[in-house]
C-alpha cells in the first residue's frame, strides 16, 4: 500500500459525465488516507462587459447575462455539494473532500496543468466528454489537451459508466508497463475485485511477408513461445508487486492473448467481453517514438476506450 496520503486531483465541469466521474472515483479509491480535491475552473464574463451597464441601449443584455452567471455559479455549487455528498456517503472522510472553484486566468486546460503540477497530486481524474456536445467522439476540448499536455502525472480518462473494481493492465518489459503496475498497487486495495496482467503478441501468418521474408509455421510457432517465456518473470514481478500492496493472491491473473492485429484493439476486446471497466497503461512501452508523448497502445487505447476508464500511468 501507499506511504503515506493519496492525493488526487478531480476535475469537474457539471456534466452528467463529470458526476459519472465522481461516482466512479468514489468506488475504486480507497477511502482511508486519500484526499479528493474537486476543481471547476469558472470562465466568468470580463468586467469590462459590465461598464456597458451604464447604457442604456444595454442595460437589458448585461441583465440577461448577469443572471445567467449567477445561474451558471448556483448550478456548480449545487453539483459540488452533491459530488462531495458522493463521496462522503462512500466513507471518504469530509475533511479530507475538498472543494476549489476558481476563476480562469491562463486558460481552462492550463490552470488545470499548473494546479495538477504544483499540487504535488499522485493523479488526476477527468472525464472524456463535458459540457459541450460539440466535443467530437474522437476526444476533442479540454479532455484531449489535458492527455497530451499531463506528461508529469498519472491521469484517468473516465467514459461513459465503467465498473470500477474489475482491473487490466496492459503489459509488456517495458519500464512503463512495470510503473502501470505499482500505479495499481499504490491507488487501489483489497476491495478490488479482479486484477488481470494482459500481454498481446502480435503474430503474423505463414503467408505473410515481413521485410522480404515468409516465415514458417513452425518459426512462428518457436516466436510465439519464445515470446510467452520471456513475459513470465514480469507477469511473476508484477504480482509480487501487487501481492505486496495487500491485494489477494487469488484476485490476481495472468493472460497472454496471441493473434491479434492491435494490441490496443485485443485489449479493449476483453475489456468488453469479460466486464474490465478500468484499463492501465504506461505511458509509454516498448514501442516508444521518441517524437511522440505517448506509445502507440495508450494512444490508441485513450482514442478508443469510450466508454471505460483509461488509467496513463506518469
Amino acid at each position: 500500500m501507499k506511504k503515506g496520503k493519496r492525493k488526487v486531483l478531480l476535475v469537474v465541469d457539471g456534466s452528467y459525465q463529470s458526476f459519472e466521474t465522481v461516482n466512479y472515483v468514489s468506488g475504486v479509491l480507497p477511502t482511508p488516507g486519500t484526499e479528493v480535491v474537486l476543481l471547476h475552473i469558472m470562465s466568468r464574463i470580463p468586467d469590462a462587459f459590465w461598464d456597458l451597464e451604464k447604457d442604456p441601449l444595454w442595460q437589458q443584455k448585461v441583465l440577461t447575462v448577469r443572471g445567467w452567471e449567477q445561474q451558471q455559479q448556483k448550478k456548480i455549487n449545487d453539483f459540488m455539494g452533491r459530488a462531495r455528498q458522493v463521496l462522503v456517503g462512500a466513507g471518504f472522510a469530509p475533511e479530507s473532500v475538498k472543494v476549489d472553484i476558481r476563476e480562469r486566468k491562463l486558460g481552462i486546460a492550463r490552470d488545470i496543468g499548473v494546479e495538477s503540477r504544483v499540487g504535488g497530486y499522485d493523479v488526476t481524474v477527468f472525464g472524456r466528454r463535458g459540457l459541450s456536445a460539440l466535443q467530437d467522439l474522437a476526444l476533442g476540448g479540454i479532455a484531449g489537451k489535458l492527455v497530451v499536455k499531463l506528461t508529469h502525472t498519472s491521469i484517468w480518462l473516465v467514459g461513459g459508466r465503467p465498473e470500477p473494481h474489475h482491473i487490466l493492465i496492459g503489459m509488456d518489459s517495458s519500464d512503463g508497463a512495470m510503473q502501470a503496475v505499482k500505479h495499481v498497487a499504490e491507488m487501489t486495495g483489497s476491495d478490488v475485485r479482479r486484477i488481470c496482467l494482459v500481454h498481446v503478441i502480435r503474430t503474423l501468418s505463414a503467408g505473410s511477408e515481413d521485410n522480404g521474408q515468409v516465415f514458417s509455421e513452425d518459426y512462428l510457432r518457436r516466436r510465439l513461445e519464445e515470446a510467452s517465456i520471456r513475459i513470465e518473470p514480469v507477469f511473476d514481478k508484477a504480482v509480487a508487486c501487487l501481492a505486496a500492496a495487500g491485494i489477494p493472491a487469488e484476485k490476481i491473473s495472468t493472460r497472454v492473448l496471441t493473434g491479434a492485429s492491435s494490441r490496443a484493439g485485443a485489449i479493449l476486446e476483453m475489456a468488453h467481453g469479460e466486464g474490465y471497466g478500468t484499463i492501465v497503461v504506461g505511458r509509454r512501452g516498448l514501442s516508444t517514438v521518441d517524437d511522440f508523448d505517448m506509445g502507440r497502445v495508450s494512444n490508441k487505447l485513450v482514442q478508443t476506450a469510450k466508454d471505460r476508464a483509461v488509467w496513463i500511468a506518469g
